[in-house]
């Protein structure tokens, strides 16, 4: 399995769409923003709840960009001893790498409902809308539950590249 193959593309694809989504959260959320200060600034009238808005939407967006980031491989990597064990050897420390990049994201995830469960028994709501703030909660904690099958499908691929003589 490598990076051309469908399965690959495909969750490369879905990724990207679900980071573009995010964006787009943040796009929304950069321009309430800057309408706000320019109101604020203006007329002395804030748009009221754009904190609140803005509570709930970061965590989302930054969830959203967790199993792109994983899929493209975008993680800080230090290549130096890779390198110089050659390419069988840098494949089985991206392997191990990867594991402790899965074992990461899976306790995240993991830890993010328990607290996801508590806001929603809690009732939490935003300040000033007094919007729930559970459903975004649940949708930060969904995204990164999505990003841990993403991380376990970059480990297979590294560990077979380890272990295929044509590949390395």
């Amino acid at each position: 399995m490598g990076e051309e193959h469908p399965y690959w593309q495909r969750m490369l694809k879905v990724s990207r769409t679900i980071a573009l989504i995010g964006f787009f959260g943040l796009l929304i959320l950069a321009v309430m923003t800057t309408l706000d200060i320019s109101l604020r600034w203006l007329f002395g009238a804030p748009i009221h709840g754009v904190n609140d808005v803005s509570a709930i939407v970061m965590a989302v967006v930054i969830a959203a960009c967790v199993p792109a980031n994983l899929a493209a491989r975008q993680n800080i990597t230090v290549e130096f001893l890779g390198n110089a064990l050659g390419p069988r050897g840098k494949a089985f420390l991206d392997g191990f790498g990867g594991l402790f990049t899965l074992a990461f994201v899976g306790l995240m995830a993991w830890q993010f409902i328990p607290y996801a469960i508590e806001v929603t028994n809690s009732g939490q709501t935003t300040w000033v809308l007094k919007l729930p703030i559970a459903p975004g909660w649940w949708i930060a904690t969904a995204l990164l539950l999505a990003g841990v099958p993403v991380q376990l499908t970059v480990v297979v691929f590294d560990f077979s590249r380890a272990f295929r003589s044509d590949d390395v």
